[in-house]
C-alpha cells in the first residue's frame, strides 16, 4: 500500500500538533541560523528543505479551514446614530 504523503494527508491535526510542528520549525529556523553564522552552507540544504515541508502543510491545514463567521450586533438599529432635530424658528 502507498504511503500519502503528509501535506496530502486529510487527517486533521490537533492543537498539540500544529503547537508541536511551530517549535519543531523554531528549532530549523535556528539551526540553519548557526549553520549559516558558521560558514556551513550546505549544512543548512536539510534543514531548509525540511522547514519549506512543513510551512507547506501549515499553510494547506490553514487553507482547509472554513472561513470566520462575521456575527452581526443583534442591536443594529441602537449602533446606527440618531439625527438631532433642528430647532424650527417660529413665526
Amino acid at each position: 500500500m502507498a504511503q500519502v504523503p503528509q501535506a496530502l494527508s486529510t487527517e486533521v491535526p490537533t492543537r498539540e500538533q500544529i503547537q508541536q510542528e511551530l517549535e519543531d520549525n523554531e528549532k530549523l529556523i535556528k539551526a540553519i541560523l548557526e549553520n549559516m553564522n558558521a560558514g556551513k552552507l550546505q549544512a543548512c540544504a536539510g534543514y531548509q528543505k525540511k522547514l519549506q515541508q512543513n510551512l507547506m502543510r501549515l499553510a494547506s491545514i490553514a487553507d482547509a479551514q472554513p472561513p470566520p463567521t462575521v456575527v452581526e450586533p443583534s442591536n443594529a438599529a441602537a449602533v446606527v446614530p440618531q439625527q438631532q432635530a433642528s430647532p424650527v424658528p417660529q413665526q
